[in-house]
């Protein structure tokens, strides 16, 4: 479990106006120093595709305080996510499982050549870490990591109050991929609304807009890391789509959770740059249609966000929505 904080309660008093530091930074592990000019010079310049994830296994679960937040962290992922999946696939639970597919998933080619991309959505968050421990060193970078730990394991704690009133799936195609079909046989796939693949990679480049704000990094670092980060989280997010493992509904209803469990990095405006980023660049969709998934997902986020307005439980407008959603089946499923 994440450490007690009573969201409800912050949910009524976060003022993003006036907000208190604790409401600022309702994470946080105290200050840490500012690097050495020489640590900044050692990763200036850097992608972070150039930090090497097994950097942080070797130092995070050795440093404090980001060992006492990795405990939190994978029970929520094993209990919050994994578990509930495989007990519902063997009939240990009876938890409702809908599907919400919809029609405009199918402007999306299905590309299973993108399923490495769509897994990359693990190191995305991770990479980030590397380059902290090398940018401050392992003393300095572990309450930054364990900060970030506890936001992450809030999204899968918070998600996981949806998936526990009704679990939600797509159709996916057939396919003679290895790579996909070892996908669907290690995932149930049982729960996709919201999307935490999304809810993941927004959260991740929020946080560190957030983190490079506050902890003073140099011009140079947050235009590069920034773009880098909000571009991957961009491309997996197209990516969910292309691989089938997420519809269009998927999406929205994991940026208004953001909005409303972590509204001290998440807002309306920055999820609508997110939506307005997707398939921006790509070949093999129509333009006519890119428009109309985008505007979708926005006018579904909308919905969302005018029916919780003055709801502390964000699940509420989406548990209406989808107790009278009617999917669409995909011509892949009738196949």
């Amino acid at each position: 479990m994440i450490e007690s904080i009573d969201m409800k309660k912050y949910y009524q008093l976060y003022d993003p106006k006036n907000p208190t530091e604790k409401m600022r930074y309702p994470y946080r592990y105290g200050k840490v120093k500012s690097p050495s000019e020489k640590r900044i010079e050692k990763v200036r310049g850097k992608k972070l595709t150039d930090f090497n994830i097994l950097y942080c296994y070797a130092t995070i679960p050795f440093r404090f305080p980001s060992i006492f937040a990795l405990p939190p962290f994978f029970h929520a992922v094993l209990w919050d996510f994994f578990f509930p999946q495989y007990f519902r696939k063997l009939k240990l639970t009876r938890t409702p499982i809908k599907h919400v597919d919809h029609a405009l998933d199918e402007k999306v080619p299905f590309r299973p050549d993108y399923v490495g991309r769509y897994m990359d959505f693990i190191n995305i968050w991770i990479r980030p870490m590397a380059m902290i421990m090398h940018r401050f060193g392992t003393i300095q970078g572990a309450p930054l990591c364990a900060e970030w730990l506890r936001y992450i394991t809030l999204a899968y704690h918070e998600a996981m109050s949806m998936y526990r009133i009704s679990m939600t799936t797509t159709y996916r195609p057939k396919t003679d991929s290895k790579k996909m079909r070892a996908l669907y046989a290690a995932d149930p796939h049982y729960m996709c609304v919201p999307s935490l693949h999304i809810a993941i990679v927004c959260l991740t480049y929020s946080f560190y807009r957030m983190i490079f704000e506050r902890e003073n990094f140099t011009e140079e670092e947050k235009r590069q890391w920034n773009k880098e980060l909000f571009d991957c989280a961009s491309g997996i997010g197209e990516t969910v789509l292309y691989v089938k493992q997420h519809s269009v509904n998927c999406i929205p209803a994991a940026l208004y959770m953001l909005t409303k469990i972590v509204p001290e990095l998440f807002t309306a405006e920055m999820a609508d740059e997110f939506i307005a980023s997707l398939f921006e660049h790509v070949d093999d969709i129509e333009r006519s249609d890119v428009e109309q998934i985008r505007e979708h997902i926005r006018f579904t986020f909308e919905r969302f966000m005018l029916s919780g307005a003055e709801d502390t439980d964000w699940t509420a407008p989406v548990r209406t929505w989808l107790s009278g959603y009617e999917a669409h089946t995909p011509y892949y499923a009738q196949i």
